[in-house]
């Protein structure tokens, strides 16, 4: 049976329409792999912020159970002092000097174990080991686990500056604009289903016109509609 010019012109929508909705699927599955891969680096990024966070607290536990000794140490250093001043008083000097000298020892023994725990840092004791102050050094934990943080990301196996929270919102755009594509798909699915009744019924003008209308305002709306949206960019 030989065409009309109409005929041809809604077979030449459906197969467009049939294209389209072919385009989108397709384009649809490619970035829906993207979204997979954004997936696995939120999860892999969370499990190293974690890693990071695991090992940032049991080093500040450690040096603040160093810390802890340290203090203790210098306690035990100033009752040697008070011992020594009443070795004094009772009139042994050279037995107070021992015991002083033994405090300040045990200050030092305290400040070099402190330093090689990570406690202090190696050159900020110099002055501590020469002369030890008589009061232990203050300890900051928040800002050395800061300072520990900082070191762990900048370490030369460091995998550098975590984000898992930008591959999760990256990885939910991309849904986002899969669900976008399906759905102007189904749009171009619906159109080329009223070119196929309308292709039907050409022998009702009435239906075959109407049926071919609503088929190219849905086909026009799904085809602006998704690269008004930028679910094909």
């Amino acid at each position: 049976m030989k065409l009309t010019r109409r005929q041809w012109v809604v077979a030449l929508l459906i197969g467009f329409a049939a294209i389209l909705a072919a385009l989108f699927g397709w384009r649809a599955a490619q970035i829906g792999s993207t979204a997979a891969f954004d997936d696995r680096q939120s999860v892999s990024e969370t499990v190293k912020v974690q890693q990071q966070d695991i090992t940032v607290t049991v080093a500040s536990v450690s040096d603040a159970r160093a810390y802890a000794r340290y203090v203790a140490d210098y306690a035990v250093a100033a009752a040697l002092d008070i011992e020594a001043q009443a070795i004094a008083a009772a009139g042994s000097p050279r037995l107070a000097a021992l015991a002083r000298e033994e405090a300040q020892s045990l200050r030092r023994g305290a400040t070099r174990r402190a330093a090689d725990a990570g406690v202090f840092g190696p050159f900020s004791i110099s002055d501590d080991l020469r002369a030890p102050e008589p009061t232990p050094r203050p300890f900051d934990l928040d800002a050395r686990a800061a300072a520990i943080a900082a070191e762990t990301s900048t370490a030369l196996d460091s995998p550098g500056k975590l984000d898992p929270a930008r591959w999760a919102a990256e990885a939910e755009a991309i849904r986002d604009r899969v669900v976008g594509l399906v759905s102007w798909a189904f749009f171009c699915l619906v159109a080329v289903l009223l070119f196929t009744v309308s292709q039907v019924w050409r022998d009702r003008p009435a239906v075959f016109y109407g049926s071919a209308a609503v088929g190219l305002v849905v086909l026009v709306f799904a085809v602006i509609g998704s690269f008004a949206t930028g679910f094909f960019a």
